[in-house]
């Protein structure tokens, strides 16, 4: 459907973007577009596994889609998706042409809120970076708003500050505001950090403390992890090396020290100078790629002892 059909079939729903503000209908599934923010950025929460969806799209063709989902129209005349991503995926793979839509006016910090409402609400379990992003995004909508305004309670004609706003948040939640604010604060671990959280093999709390490391920091931590094999810090080992980093004094020989010790620390790091192996690469290859290739030749080679000595 062109951009021109698209604004038609949008005008033929009563001049949508103008009086009505909202609606129920079927829409074409080509005319859906996914949520992204005004910054680009896509929805804080997953998408089902494959697995999941094809069950969903089983029912769907057994049942219909039971519950329409949200979207909103957008300048271009197509509709933005803000509740119901997965049931849009499962409709496309059981073949539908149309899915059930509630067409709403919302503006952006709206939009937002309903995003995050509604899969707080459907989803039984979110991972703990999926809520930390959620509740982040929820409060720069309400802050940028000015005051309470979403779509099931009147607005509240007074101004909202942090506090105040993760204290709303905190209730209609079901979580503490300290809660709240814990799980914001993982918003700045670098990803593979945040994905061991998610693996509850980091926790919550220690991490949190490892979030107010700075990326160079963090990345240190990643490396000495990898020789303390593999273990996140604990929750004693993240409170020193936050405590370090505020002093200042945080270098990679000193988060090697909290995570192993100061008796093991030098004696379990090999360190090659680049200039010494550097010859047995091709020109302009960083440390890291030679690192890598270090690790893989070694794999490869004890993968071959073993299987000498089994013979």
């Amino acid at each position: 459907m062109t951009i021109r059909d698209a604004q038609e079939f949008q005008d033929g729903f009563g001049g949508l973007g103008g009086i009505q503000s909202s609606q129920l209908t079927n829409l074409p599934l080509d005319m859906l577009d996914p949520w992204i923010s005004p910054e680009g950025e896509r929805q804080p929460f997953r998408p089902y596994s494959l697995v999941k969806i094809q069950a969903l799209a089983e029912n769907i063709l057994k049942n219909g889609v039971i519950e329409p989902i949200c979207v909103r129209p957008t300048p271009d005349g197509r509709f933005q998706i803000i509740a119901g991503h997965n049931r849009v995926a499962a409709s496309k793979m059981a073949g539908l042409p149309t899915v059930p839509a509630l067409i709403q006016q919302m503006d952006d910090n709206e939009a937002v809120i309903r995003m995050v409402d509604s899969n707080l609400q459907h989803r039984e379990k979110l991972l703990p970076s999926e809520k930390a992003f959620a509740y982040k995004v929820r409060l720069e909508a309400m802050k940028k708003q000015g005051q309470r305004s979403d779509l099931t309670c009147a607005p509240v004609e007074h101004k909202l500050d942090r506090a105040k706003s993760r204290d709303i948040v905190a209730e209609e939640v079901g979580e503490s505001r300290e809660q709240i604010r814990r799980y914001i604060r993982l918003t700045n671990l670098l990803d593979p950090l945040l994905n061991l959280v998610d693996c509850e093999k980091f926790a919550i709390r220690a991490a949190v403390h490892v979030s107010y490391l700075d990326s160079t920091q963090q990345e240190l931590l990643l490396q000495a992890m990898e020789c303390n094999k593999g273990k996140a810090p604990s929750m004693a080992q993240a409170t020193e090396l936050r405590n370090l980093a505020q002093q200042d004094q945080l270098d990679e020989d000193a988060i090697l020290n909290v995570l192993i010790g100061k008796g093991g620390a030098k004696s379990s790091v090999l360190k090659l100078p680049a200039e010494r192996i550097s010859s047995f690469f091709p020109p302009n290859t960083s440390t890291e790629e030679m690192e890598a290739e270090i690790y893989e030749a070694l794999m490869s080679y004890r993968k071959k002892t073993e299987y000498e000595t089994e013979e």
